[in-house]
């Protein structure tokens, strides 16, 4: 029995007909699934806790409970919150939100039969790196990456944008995203950083724009700003922006999406498998694009258990 996760906010909205559109697919492959579909009384997280927390679910002949989301990046950011074992839980995405920045990471198939076919055969099996992201308000699990500064405050003001409701009905909610993202850049507003690193380490930034760890080298629709990040080397690739003014920010910031930017004073790349980050303000974090909290003390590292895919 496969589980199928439909989130019907994905795609800007679009989400359930998206899935109406691949139910043909799964039903030619004579594989049988149970539909769950997440809402605003019950999140995806909730709906993948349930799932993986009762045996009984899983098929006579397997030890795994076998998930698939139909949904984005932010869909399987609360699946992987939600998993009660992962020890005994499998799983799948088709991709059918706007950035889908975790299956271009793992270079699965464009082609959404092909794709379904495979997760159904359940024969391509591969584990992948977890990070964990700790505040002083508790802590998330991430798939693709975690940061404070910029990008999180981009996500967080994006989400409760007046406009993203209007712009998501036309299909064009990513624009929101542009325009808190430039609203950002020209307040250039920064802070204090202190980062540890697992070997004892510290790096100090003084006029800190941004932090991210990286455990696939997408974010934010396809920007590179780890181009080297692997999610099954078991460390996290770090981007720091420090001391970069408007102008410079402006220029920089599009080559992140060719890895082109590293090379940039201000820029500072590195690996490491847990660090500490300590910020003289309080300011936004996200956790694949989930942006939430304001706090003053971070950890991020390598979470002590793997996610198995079956795609």
């Amino acid at each position: 029995m496969l589980h199928l996760v439909v989130n019907p906010s994905a795609g800007t909205g679009k989400g359930r007909r998206i899935f109406e559109s691949l139910r043909p697919a799964f039903d030619e492959t004579d594989v049988p699934y149970q539909v769950h579909y997440s809402g605003e009384n019950k999140r995806i997280e909730d709906i993948v806790r349930e799932l993986t927390s009762n045996a009984t679910v899983r098929e006579q002949d397997s030890e795994f409970t076998d998930i698939v989301v139909i949904g984005g990046d932010g869909s399987m950011n609360g699946a992987v919150n939600g998993i009660a074992d992962f020890d005994h839980t499998r799983l799948g995405l088709i991709p059918a939100g706007s950035g889908n920045d975790l299956a271009r990471g793992l270079r699965i198939t464009k082609d959404k039969r092909e794709l379904i076919h495979t997760v159904c055969r359940r024969e391509t099996v591969r584990s992948i790196d977890v990070g964990i992201c700790e505040t002083e308000n508790g802590s998330r699990l991430f798939n693709i990456s975690s940061g404070v500064g910029f990008d999180a405050a981009t996500c967080f003001f994006a989400e409760r944008s007046r406009l993203k409701r209007e712009l998501n009905s036309v299909g064009l909610g990513k624009l929101v995203y542009i325009t808190e993202a430039l609203r950002l850049i020209l307040r250039n507003e920064t802070f204090r950083c202190e980062i540890k690193t697992a070997d004892g380490k510290e790096r100090v930034y003084e006029r800190c724009l941004f932090a991210v760890g990286m455990n696939h080298k997408y974010e934010g629709g396809g920007f590179m700003f780890c181009p080297e990040a692997s999610g099954t080397d078991g460390q996290l690739d770090f981007c720091v922006a420090d001391g970069i003014s408007t102008g410079k920010f402006m220029w920089v910031f599009p080559k992140a999406l060719k890895g082109k930017h590293t090379k940039y004073k201000g820029v500072d790349v590195f690996r490491t498998d847990e660090v500490y980050i300590t910020i003289q303000a309080p300011s936004y974090v996200h956790t694949d694009g989930e942006a939430e909290c304001i706090e003053h003390r971070i950890r991020m590292a390598v979470y002590d258990k793997t996610l198995q895919l079956i795609m």
